[in-house]
């Protein structure tokens, strides 16, 4: 089933240990999924580059052709972070056997990554922690943001598991991998969420400040969490 999903614009805080499922089950997830929206295109743009240093060319090749395919059909391409339909499940799938296939190469790798991301959003944890336990960490500038963002998905598996302090130090990594503003503003939102469902305020105040510190940009959107 296709789900068409937006970007929440919704308060990140919570008053209890008990709302921090319900957030993650609303929004988490999506968040995760329209930051792989609006940064597919750079990924691609990185497997393209890679064709040359790879070696057997063709079979790079022929694992990028595959991967846009599935990128084409899942209709991630005309996405916005705001606004886009995926039919999960399928598109997962067809991530995986891409993966699969060509796991030797950089679009089998960053299809293991993609295949996790929608698997998550499936709701199917046994394959998506499956699948980003086979994506191998991307080097260069383009990578960086996917790794960051391979942390992120991580932690938000630990979080549908319940298991806050593997979230938060997850999360802790990510921030730290990416100098990507949209992606370290979603982790501190996760992160300062995971802080105060383990009931540690003052940790959750202290990501807050720093990301709105760290990134003019994300002030506005930290201001109404921080307490004075």
């Amino acid at each position: 089933m296709t789900k068409k999903v937006q970007t929440p614009e919704t308060d990140i805080l919570i008053e209890s240990k008990g709302k921090v499922e319900s957030f993650f089950d609303k929004f988490g997830n999506k968040v995760m999924w329209g930051l792989v929206a609006i940064t597919v295109i750079a990924v691609g743009i990185f497997v393209w580059n890679n064709i040359a240093q790879q070696k057997s060319q063709a079979k790079e090749q022929e694992a990028q052709i595959k991967f846009f395919e599935v990128l084409n059909n899942s209709g991630v391409t005309n996405a916005t972070a705001e606004s886009f339909s995926v039919d999960y499940a399928t598109t997962a799938e067809a991530y995986l056997a891409v993966a699969k296939q060509y796991e030797d190469t950089a679009a089998g790798n960053t299809s293991y990554f993609m295949a996790a991301s929608a698997f998550l959003h499936a709701n199917d944890l046994a394959n998506a922690e499956a699948a980003i336990a086979k994506f191998e960490n991307i080097e260069g500038n383009y990578g960086k943001h996917i790794n960051a963002m391979a942390l992120t998905l991580k932690g938000d598996i630990a979080v549908e598991k319940k298991d806050y302090q593997t979230a938060a130090a997850r999360f802790e990594e990510a921030l730290a991998a990416s100098n990507n503003a949209d992606i370290y503003g979603a982790n501190a939102a996760k992160l300062g969420l995971v802080y105060e469902a383990m009931g540690d305020d003052a940790k959750a105040q202290k990501t807050y400040k720093a990301a709105a510190a760290k990134y003019p940009t994300l002030a506005g959107k930290f201001a109404k969490y921080i307490k004075e």
